[in-house]
């Protein structure tokens, strides 16, 4: 397919199209043609009655996730925006809106999981000398041991730490137990042997320590 339109005079379905050059010498379906019509952004229109129940309904969600009340998240709004209330606000400056309430429910949301976590490390250290190599390790890594101060993925990187820490020590502990059960196994197993290994001993030692006394 080979299409070729020249010149300021090319008309489409009857109508004027003004461009000074277009080639299009090969279309195979693999190639997009995109013709972008500017859009007209300043409308001044109120919002739609959609637009402010979507508004209304993030406001309800931010006020619920922070325990803080409506009215102080609309006043933070308005002053973003420009506005003295809703109803002054236009469907142009909805979108504005829309991404500043997100953008409140998202640090909402964070600031809840960090809370969690804040608990999840103080709740799996209360061993004091874990604790202090809990905040030994945040000082290190993100040069500040005081845990209401680190980010998320802080938080998250120090509770994984904290595990394996926990998982190391108590891998040592349940090793003991384990050499003690073999020790009394063998006992009970080879009374005898043992304690014929245990007399030798003793009888050799004992030569041991004349020969040097008479020295």
């Amino acid at each position: 397919m080979a299409v070729n339109s020249n010149g300021s005079n090319n008309r489409v379905a009857g109508r004027d199209f003004h461009e000074k050059n277009i080639q299009i010498e090969r279309y195979d379906g693999s190639h997009t043609v995109n013709i972008a019509i500017p859009s007209n952004n300043d409308d001044d229109r109120p919002l739609l009655k959609a637009q402010r129940k979507e508004l209304n309904s993030l406001v309800a969600a931010i006020a619920e996730a922070s325990n803080t009340e409506a009215f102080i998240i609309w006043q933070k709004v308005h002053a973003e925006i420009g506005v003295a209330g809703i109803d002054d606000m236009t469907v142009n400056q909805y979108k504005t809106a829309e991404s500043f309430l997100h953008a409140m429910l998202e640090r909402c949301k964070d600031h809840d999981a960090c809370k969690t976590l804040v608990s999840l490390l103080l709740r799996n250290s209360e061993d004091c000398g874990l604790r202090q190599k809990l905040l030994r390790y945040c000082h290190i890594n993100f040069g500040t041991g005081r845990l209401n101060d680190l980010t998320r993925s802080q938080l998250q990187s120090a509770l994984s730490w904290l595990e394996q820490q926990s998982a190391s020590s108590h891998t040592e502990s349940s090793t003991l137990p384990e050499v003690r059960l073999r020790a009394s196994e063998l006992l009970r197993l080879y009374p005898k042997e043992i304690i014929f290994f245990i007399c030798v001993g003793v009888l050799v030692g004992g030569a041991i320590s004349r020969v040097f006394f008479n020295l």
